[in-house]
């Protein structure tokens, strides 16, 4: 019993620095989208994004396991309102309307990396014609998560694909470790037309 806390207390802390390393350069990029506000003396507008900013920064310094699903969307929009400075992409977060957002709990910061991927490496070069689709569903007892965008695409089957996605990865395998009887399942789909990715947590619901 003790060595069993004691493995479920290791895996925590693997998650926390993986937790961690997820793109600091997010911060980085949002702090210059919100100077260049001012620079412009849009300052309403840099106020709106520095209190979204803080918001978010609160969360990722925060240690909560789990966190709500409207949460989730909160920090979601948070995120993506933000990258829509730099990029002027449109962005969509639809969920269906029999799933209770505010009593269904995730892992926190499970779908940031999936999202911050689409923004980079999927819409970050097509401005204004860029589009992600970020889709909550319950299917029977699963609860599914997607996230797509319109970009160039990549090789699903290379392993060079980031250090987010990487990060993912090794997440998914932690959690798998912890939730025995909730599957995590990750599937990546990638063409020349866009990228989708869908997390399947088995039996959530």
């Amino acid at each position: 019993m003790v060595e069993k806390e004691l493995q479920k207390n290791i895996v925590k802390l693997q998650l926390n620095s993986i937790r961690s390393q997820l793109n600091p350069h997010f911060l980085f990029n949002a702090l210059s989208g919100i100077q260049n506000l001012m620079n412009k003396n849009e300052i309403d507008n840099a106020n709106k994004y520095l209190s979204k900013f803080a918001r978010l920064t609160r969360n990722v310094l925060d240690d909560k396991e789990r966190i709500s699903l409207s949460q989730e969307k909160t920090l979601l929009d948070d995120y993506l309102q933000m990258e829509q400075l730099r990029f002027g992409f449109k962005y969509q977060i639809n969920y269906s309307e029999n799933l209770d957002l505010d009593n269904t709990e995730i892992p926190s910061m499970l779908l940031q990396p999936f999202v911050e991927n689409a923004v980079k490496h999927g819409i970050s070069q097509k401005n204004t014609d860029g589009e992600i689709m970020i889709k909550f569903i319950n299917q029977a007892n699963d609860l599914v998560l997607t996230v797509s965008d319109n970009g160039n695409g990549f090789d699903t089957q290379k392993r060079n694909e980031g250090l987010g996605l990487q990060l993912s990865r090794s997440r998914i395998e932690l959690l798998n470790s912890i939730y025995k009887e909730n599957r995590f399942t990750l599937v990546m789909q990638s063409t020349i037309r866009g990228t989708e990715i869908s997390l399947t947590l088995t039996d959530w619901l």
